[in-house]
């Protein structure tokens, strides 16, 4: 085999091409979209898929897919064929190259088959939203909005079946598979992709048929989003999904207290107080919010105090 080529899972070469360098709810709520130097894909654009300003073509002279998220733009390096694509839980035969220490968890730099869905560092989610649009013998570049590339191979795939495809026991259980899952890579200290898999777990929910603790499931995913979202210094997305866990249970007192601490970090002073004077009248003797009802309390009286010197020196 000549040099610059690599070997195909079936022994076939493959040219070596250069790489090219480059909201409140249930999902992406782990940070916004991020922007860096290179490729750089503004709002209204991003939300359409239009062309990116620097006018890129992939090598079939067609326009570049943007995903909807806004994590990358998509060049097809080499087309694929059929009409098929992969889908949650399909088995793919992949080469991805990719820079070393990115957070990938997805075997890089060789041939390896990867669960579409099952990883959880947060390029997994990149490669897996891109293999969702590839046809099988497809090569294609990822240029990330936030700096960098992938470049991926999908050689082959085996079927997986869609969410109206499903029964709702098989829905279901993918709903509590996410949900069991983000618990752990919370308890693990891997805050990121808990939130990830509690989003997925919500959106998946929303296909499930309504079981007997529908509404219990639904308000526990919500709060533990919350949860993680205060841990990544999201308080707006924290305490929207703090309000929709209250609004099936408003007496969960961890919503109300999570909820008082992302407004207590939005400077909403007075309905931090308020969340946690809630979790009081339903639990007088939770210590965590007397001590953070104290504290946002002295910070309401130095805001007061600090105010009033400024009047004073106004109108005295």
């Amino acid at each position: 085999m000549a040099s610059g080529e690599r070997q195909g899972p079936g022994g076939r070469p493959e040219s070596n091409n250069p790489s090219q360098k480059a909201a409140c709810g249930e999902e992406n709520n782990q940070g916004g979209v991020r922007e860096g130097a290179g490729s750089k894909v503004q709002g209204e654009a991003m939300k359409e898929n239009l062309l990116p300003s620097d006018q890129l073509r992939s090598a079939n002279g067609g326009v570049p897919w943007v995903c909807p998220d806004g994590t990358f733009v998509k060049l097809v390096l080499e087309a694929g064929k059929g009409v098929d694509k992969p889908k949650e839980g399909s088995l793919c035969q992949v080469f991805i190259e990719a820079q070393p220490g990115g957070p990938l968890s997805y075997p890089s730099h060789s041939w390896a088959e990867v669960e579409l869905g099952a990883g959880d560092a947060e390029w997994d989610g990149v490669v897996d939203r891109c293999l969702e649009t590839m046809l099988a013998g497809e090569r294609a570049e990822l240029r990330l909005t936030g700096g960098g590339s992938i470049i991926i191979q999908l050689a082959s795939f085996t079927p997986a079946k869609d969410s109206w495809e499903m029964s709702a026991s098989e829905k279901w259980n993918l709903v509590i598979r996410n949900k069991e899952r983000g618990g752990e890579l919370y308890r693990a200290g891997d805050i990121g992709a808990a939130a990830r898999r509690y989003a997925k777990a919500l959106r998946l929910l929303v296909a499930a048929a309504p079981p007997p603790d529908y509404d219990q499931i639904k308000a526990e995913l919500h709060a533990n989003l919350a949860a993680c979202q205060l841990r990544l210094r999201q308080p707006a997305n924290a305490a929207c999904n703090c309000t929709k866990t209250l609004a099936l249970q408003p007496a969960n007192t961890k919503a109300l207290f999570r909820r008082g601490l992302a407004y207590d970090a939005m400077n909403d002073l007075e309905g931090a107080a308020q969340d946690l004077k809630g979790v009081l009248r339903v639990e007088p003797g939770n210590r965590a919010a007397r001590r953070e009802l104290d504290r946002v309390m002295e910070r309401i009286k130095a805001r007061d105090a600090k105010l009033a010197r400024a009047m004073q020196k106004m109108f005295g």
